[in-house]
């Protein structure tokens, strides 16, 4: 089945089905909606923000984004926070003492994770708990870190940049950090990078990392970096079924295209072959799955794109 959620990009999913989405108003400003079932809600924009974007909600309907202050997103004079939306209202998470911050993920017990400007103008990772935001370290030698993706169990996965061994500019990793400690999850090949999207209930993580083909999707599982064969892929999101989804890039450099898939032990499936017969839609990435198997995407219809919430009605066929 699919639902028409809003136009979007990267919405987020949580484990009873409910998605948080961006949606633009008549006034041209965006807010945040929460859709559970088919009802929808506005969740309220912190006050002194024109737009507010989510990219993550957790079970109790808390979400967690980003809030600007001019109507142009992305105006370089704009004050740009990361932000935690609930039923109950809205609040400004604040800085790790830079002009900027954004938030990417929330857990069930309302820890959020993302990244943030230093008053020094670096970024670092943070981890925001119990009102207080912290830094999470890059790994060792590294200058920047960003985290993406964390579990119930405290876990938090990103990326931190590490010195190159060849030359003196850096590359990025995939990293995980447990107790706030950085865990270098490495690369596929030698000086090439990575970038950790998510991890589920077991600590298994999956992201995009260059390969000798140019770029693929990973699964980083029992101490290794595995290759997923995803020529052109990046994996956004895992459930505790190892089931991936994400989005791979077709065509020439110059003239791209996407296709949202779906990793399910060992097989490949492109989600357009998995929509019902007729629905019009194409899938041009998915970036959550929760363990029931509904994933958040976005599609095109009739040249104009939307968040999607796709449920299993069977298995897919390859």
């Amino acid at each position: 089945m699919v639902q028409q959620l809003a136009s979007d990009l990267a919405p987020g999913l949580n484990s009873r089905g409910g998605a948080v989405v961006w949606r633009q108003n008549e006034a041209g400003t965006f807010s945040t909606v929460l859709w559970s079932g088919r009802e929808q809600k506005v969740l309220e924009t912190p006050a002194g923000y024109s737009n507010s974007f989510a990219y993550s909600v957790n079970d109790s309907g808390n979400a967690v984004g980003w809030a600007n202050t001019t109507l142009n997103p992305v105006d370089s004079f704009s004050v740009m926070h990361a932000i935690m939306l609930t039923g109950h209202g809205s609040k400004d998470l604040g800085t790790l003492g830079g002009k900027w911050s954004r938030a990417y993920a929330i857990n069930n017990g309302n820890v959020v994770v993302g990244v943030s400007e230093l008053a020094n103008n670096e970024s670092r990772a943070f981890r925001y708990a119990d009102g207080k935001m912290s830094e999470l370290a890059p790994l060792p030698g590294g200058e920047s870190s960003i985290a993406f993706g964390l579990n119930d169990s405290g876990v938090i996965v990103g990326g931190s940049s590490v010195p190159h061994e060849a030359s003196i500019r850096m590359v990025i990793h995939a990293v995980l950090w447990r107790n706030g400690v950085p865990v270098d999850l490495g690369a596929l090949r030698s000086n090439g990078s990575s970038l950790a999207y998510a991890v589920n209930s077991s600590n298994e993580v999956v992201g995009k990392a260059e390969s000798a083909e140019g770029e693929t999707a990973f699964l980083y599982s029992d101490g290794q970096m595995k290759d997923l064969q995803i020529e052109g892929g990046r994996a956004f999101g895992i459930n505790d079924r190892r089931q991936i989804v994400g989005s791979k890039q077709m065509g020439e450099e110059r003239h791209p295209h996407f296709l949202g898939f779906l990793w399910d032990n060992g097989a490949f499936y492109d989600l357009n072959n998995c929509l019902p017969q007729g629905s019009g839609f194409t899938i041009q990435g998915a970036f959550r799955i929760n363990n029931s198997g509904q994933i958040a995407a976005i599609g095109t219809f009739k040249n104009e794109l939307h968040a999607l919430l796709l449920t299993p009605s069977s298995k897919p066929h390859p």
